[in-house]
């Protein structure tokens, strides 16, 4: 019985050993994932300063949800302390990383998902802004470094353990990072199937999927993003409606963590309804 009980003891310590061996190179692993420098390409960009490029660019910060992430004056904000890691929305002020950002690290930010130091930026959701055009970026951009100084003490983002074992495997951080290049023009805002095809086919592809037809989402827990054609098929004050209140013809409400239509209230009801007109022609 001693005999066997030694045996179990051992055969136990090995296991436990194996654990501890095994989630140590992971934590490694997922380190070294982690810091991994991407390189992408990166537009030389000039930025705009008249009051038309101005006015654009706040207003792209209202409908592609900066403020949603970044706070109400883009001065961060603490979103998550638990789970893989704490994620911190950075101050995007002059009193953070808004004064020390070049327009190209912008860019690379926006865009391309990467920071200043080429590492993977956990949770900037660039696949939603990967085909937003030149135009667009450098309006966006010159708000951005018109900004007013807002100073706030951030504490850094940084992986837990659980976090470092994730990025060994299933928590592929290189997803979020966009390398093709990005496009240099886009049609002009407006009541138009090609505006809407414009904004449809980068913002809310990016959670419904290529070509709109529906998509399992990433973040755990989040409901499946449906097929949009049905949606095209609204009556057009419906559509406007629901993309302003987050209720749905059918009454039902639209949580605006998962369906961020506190982003589609925000754009003028010429955007709007060029969306819309591009999601009728996906039934067709």
């Amino acid at each position: 019985m001693r005999t066997v009980l030694k045996w179990a003891g051992i055969v136990v310590g090995a296991l436990v050993l194996v654990v501890v061996v095994g989630g140590f190179v992971a934590s490694r692993v997922g380190a070294a994932n982690i810091a991994r420098v991407h390189e992408v390409p990166v537009t030389s960009l000039t930025i705009p300063t008249d009051s038309a490029a101005l006015a654009r660019g706040a207003h792209l910060a209202g409908i592609y949800g900066c403020q949603d992430c970044h706070g109400a004056d883009l001065s961060g904000q603490v979103m998550a302390e638990e789970g893989p890691a704490r994620i911190v929305a950075s101050n995007l002020t002059p009193a953070g990383i808004g004064g020390e950002y070049e327009p190209e690290d912008w860019d690379r930010a926006i865009r391309h998902g990467v920071g200043v130091d080429g590492t993977a930026l956990f949770v900037m959701p660039s696949g939603a802004y990967h085909n937003i055009s030149d135009a667009e970026a450098v309006d966006l951009i010159a708000y951005l470094e018109t900004l007013p100084p807002v100073e706030k003490d951030l504490p850094p983002m940084e992986y837990t353990l659980l976090g470092k074992l994730l990025a060994a495997g299933p928590l592929d951080l290189s997803k979020g990072v966009y390398v093709d290049p990005t496009p240099t023009s886009s049609p002009a805002p407006g009541a138009t199937v090609e505006y809407g095809a414009y904004v449809a086919e980068g913002l809310c592809a990016y959670c419904h999927g290529e070509g709109l037809v529906g998509k399992e989402a990433d973040q755990p827990g989040a409901p499946f993003a449906p097929n949009l054609a049905a949606s095209g098929q609204w009556p057009p004050e419906q559509f406007h409606q629901t993309m302003t209140t987050g209720v749905r013809p059918d009454g039902r409400e639209m949580d605006p963590e998962f369906m961020p239509w506190t982003m589609t209230a925000k754009m003028t009801h010429d955007e709007r309804e060029g969306v819309r007109l591009y999601l009728a022609t996906l039934a067709e």
